[in-house]
């Protein structure tokens, strides 16, 4: 008989040496990272705390760093779960009040807010102007209540206002089409592709339009990252991507630069060689027409209203289309081209007719930009030039954009959302879902002796008075839109001055939108006594779809230390 001392020691033994191999199992099946000893803890639990000196000899397999190179290609993470139904992302446990959808901490409230809703009811008129500033006779919002969100679910909170319905013009919704005629072609880092990908699902989920992504970094990546489990990740939001490493293996020469500085292939060559991707990512049988070169963080808001801006061009024929950048001092340094961040759109004829002459597009250039390579490789090789597409925005601006966006403009594309400003756009264009062009359209409101002004999807803002508030005009709110000589008159006209948020104007900028159709609360006792028919009737009331928008006026004086700071919280709730 085997002493109980030897028996124990033997049994903890084999529990290590078998919980070591299911970690090593579910190493290999998960992203390749090697385990910790914090991870061997956190799997064995209590027992190798215990037991972890008299079985220190149990060690980890090497360090990430000792570990063999592997092919990304070879082993590819999984793919992410396919994304989960907008309404499931707010229901947190206190839904009966409806304000889960507040709750949630990336929209960093304080608990206590001043808090007001409005309904409303879109109406389609025949001939919609979404161009003009709808005047509006009700009030925006009549009423608030402060509301503490951290209250205990089961206490009673302070009644929700009510719901006083409005009714607004706004367009149809958008078609739904298919756009498999379109391919989009961009060359970033990795880190940057994934964490663009919620903006690029906004605007290309389900569409049939064709992703290319070249990623820049591919050959410095540690071999945890899988561009196979990126692509994969993409394809779960209904997006056709295929993620590609760079055809382009080392740095070409310039003509100003015969020796390149570094080994590795700058992003703006393979920006420019993204045409040659393009092509030959196409089958022979392709349906696709239009090449677009773009930047990772370039935003359409929908593609239905770019496919009606290129169906004026036969495809057929060598197009150059683009936007050049807002500042006329951009221009004047770099040139009259299409700049990429607004998005550049070649016929595929035109591609084809570049692709010989690529590399020595590259040799030849004195241009460091990929957009500048471009349009001299087409100036040399074709006769094709540049077409000036409205609506395509660089958006070269720094600082607050609330006057661009504020101005009832309807853009096709916009860029520098995430870096030179930033601004929520996939939440904000959201609304083009339910009501297409409507999505910055603009309405006045009465409010006392001043108006409110919705830019729907963007922001609310207040005026105590419509004194110097020129509504034709664009107000310049970024960095130097004013100065004289800036060169922003030249895409936006005259621009009016810059109203004092304090002092002059109050906004409510849009955090979040979602479409939702929280589940019905359970009928009591006498609805249970109802006809069968009412009860339909109700439950189907209650299952109605909305669309949510959330407009917050933060309370900076949290930001001091003031204990009693109250974020401001409009919400307006759209019938769907």
């Amino acid at each position: 008989m085997v002493p109980g001392r030897y028996f124990s020691k033997a049994a903890f033994l084999l529990l290590a040496v078998i919980l070591i191999l299911l970690l090593l199992t579910t190493f290999r099946l998960q992203d390749g990272a090697p385990p910790s000893p914090a991870m061997l803890q956190a799997l064995a639990g209590e027992w190798f705390s215990h037991h972890s000196e008299e079985y220190g000899h149990l060690q980890p397999p090497p360090a990430e760093e000792d570990a063999p190179d592997v092919n990304i290609t070879e082993e590819p993470s999984p793919p992410p779960p396919p994304p989960k139904p907008v309404e499931d992302e707010y229901k947190l446990g206190c839904e009966k009040d409806g304000l889960d959808f507040l709750r949630r901490p990336q929209l960093s409230l304080t608990d206590k807010i001043i808090y007001s809703r409005t309904c409303i009811k879109p109406v389609h008129p025949k001939e919609p102007n979404r161009d003009i500033v709808t005047n509006i006779s009700q009030p925006l919002f009549t009423s608030q209540t402060t509301i503490d969100l951290a209250h205990d679910c089961s206490s009673s909170s302070s009644p929700l206002p009510s719901c006083e319905t409005i009714s607004l013009p706004v367009p149809p919704a958008y078609p739904q089409q298919q756009y498999p005629h379109l391919l989009f072609a961009v060359a970033s880092t990795y880190d940057r592709i994934n964490s663009s990908l919620p903006a690029f699902a906004h605007w290309l989920s389900h569409t049939g339009a064709h992703l290319l992504i070249v990623i820049s970094d591919v050959d410095s990546l540690p071999t945890r990252y899988s561009l196979p489990a990126l692509e994969s990740a993409y394809r779960a939001h209904g997006i056709l991507a295929t993620v590609t490493h760079p055809k382009l293996s080392e740095p070409l020469p310039r003509k100003n630069q015969p020796d390149p500085s570094s080994a590795a292939v700058p992003v703006e060559q393979l920006h420019f060689m993204l045409i040659r991707d393009s092509l030959s990512s196409l089958p022979s049988s392709s349906s696709v027409k239009w090449i677009s070169i773009l930047d990772d963080d370039t935003f359409f808001p929908s593609l239905s209203p770019v496919s009606t801006a290129l169906s004026s061009f036969n495809p057929s024929l060598p197009h150059y289309i683009g936007a050049l950048s807002d500042n006329w001092e951009s221009v004047k340094q770099w040139g009259y081209m299409a700049y990429g961040g607004a998005g550049i759109f070649l016929s595929v004829p035109l591609a084809r007719s570049l692709d010989p002459f690529l590399e020595q597009c590259v040799k030849e250039s004195t241009i460091v930009s990929g957009d500048g390579m471009l349009r001299d490789c087409i100036y040399s090789h074709t006769t094709t030039k540049l077409t000036l597409l409205p609506g395509l925005y660089q958006h070269d601006i720094r600082g607050d954009p609330s006057g661009f966006y504020e101005s009832g403009v309807l853009p096709l594309s916009v860029h520098h959302w995430k870096s030179w400003y930033h601004s929520p756009v996939p939440q904000m264009a959201a609304v083009t879902k339910l009501c297409g062009d409507c999505f910055l359209q603009r309405f006045r409101f009465p409010s006392g002796k001043g108006m409110v002004l919705l830019a729907n999807g963007y922001s609310i803002t207040q005026y105590p008075t419509t004194t110097n508030v020129d509504l034709e005009r664009m107000e310049g709110t970024w960095q130097y839109a004013t100065d004289q000589n800036s060169g922003y008159e030249f895409t936006y006209g005259p621009m009016r001055p810059k109203l004092d948020e304090n002092t002059q104007k109050k906004s409510w900028r849009l955090v979040e939108a979602a479409f939702s159709s929280p589940s019905p609360p359970p009928l009591d006792p006498e609805e249970e006594r109802e006809s069968q028919r009412e009860r339909e009737r109700e439950k189907k009331r209650r299952e109605k779809q909305t669309f949510r928008q959330v407009y917050v006026h933060y309370d900076r004086s949290k930001e001091v230390g003031n204990k009693d700071a109250m974020d401001e919280v409009v919400e307006l709730i759209w019938e769907v």
